[in-house]
């Protein structure tokens, strides 16, 4: 990823990772990109953990399947959050500890 895509934000624990895309035509293209790659080592992805995630939130508003994602024990999700400068409840996409 540091060598091919530069731009792009990912996080990496063992052979497991998140990577942030800006739209869901960059994830598609990056996925297949990535999928080549580790094909090309004698590697695949994981068909069932593999997935595209919509970070849903105030500012993003689009419909997707996938809102939620659990990643090293800790669940991905929109939730209402509170404001800390307004003390107004937002729609926000935040961790808390899994299930």
């Amino acid at each position: 990823m540091k060598l091919k895509h530069k731009t792009v934000s990912f996080v990496r624990y063992a052979d497991d990772a998140i990577i942030h895309c800006k739209s869901k035509a960059h994830a598609e293209w990056l996925l297949r990109k990535l999928r080549e790659r580790l094909n090309a080592c004698g590697l695949e992805l994981h068909p069932e953990k593999t997935k595209l995630i919509y970070c849903r939130d105030y500012r993003r508003h689009g419909d997707h399947p996938i809102v939620k994602f659990d990643f090293l024990g800790y669940s991905f999700q929109p939730r209402t959050t509170k404001s800390p400068k307004t003390g107004k409840l937002f729609l926000g996409y935040d961790c808390a500890i899994s299930n």
